[in-house]
């Protein structure tokens, strides 16, 4: 399945001048509740990457606060995502360093800036993954990191249509 073929895919950009990955898309809600489902942990451990499971470890989103999802994979092989929160602006912005365990070291070079903003009912959503080289960004492309980042959108937003529901 290709990015194309997601109900709502993010339009994904790669400058050819800096080593980034440019992500957006626009959910259909608002952003009280986009902040909601993407900063609680009983959330996150439902949306987070195409793996069999989640579990979050750690879930402090606020600047110097820490994250770590365990992912456990259709084999039953685990993989550990963590990193640090470099700075929070509630309902806003998130920059947080990425970690892959084993793949990679926490660096401060390699940090993600989530940007949210509500318009007109709905929230616009925009990620800049910022890569120390072209060579870790485009190893990163090549994971299928793209397809990866839509199906965990597609569980998100069926998170959303629930909470919706619900009232």
């Amino acid at each position: 399945m290709n990015a194309q073929t997601f109900p709502n895919p993010f339009k994904t950009e790669l400058p050819a001048n800096e080593p980034l990955i440019i992500m957006s898309r626009t959910f259909d809600a608002p952003l009280d509740l986009v902040w909601k489902v993407w900063t609680q942990a009983r959330h996150v451990a439902q949306w987070w990457g195409p793996h069999e499971a989640n579990r979050v470890v750690e879930y402090d989103v606020r600047t110097g606060g820490k994250w770590r999802v365990v992912s456990t994979m259709p084999d039953k092989s685990e993989i550990t995502f963590f990193g640090t929160y470099l700075a929070v602006e509630p309902k806003s912005m998130i920059r947080n360093t990425f970690v892959v365990e084993g793949m990679f070291e926490e660096d401060p070079r390699y940090y993600e800036e989530h940007h949210f903003e509500e318009r007109d009912g709905k929230t616009y959503y925009r990620s800049i993954s910022n890569f120390p080289d072209f060579e870790m960004r485009n190893a990163t492309v090549d994971t299928g990191m793209e397809w990866g980042a839509n199906v965990s959108m597609v569980k998100f937003d069926e998170i959303l249509e629930q909470l919706k529901a619900e009232g």
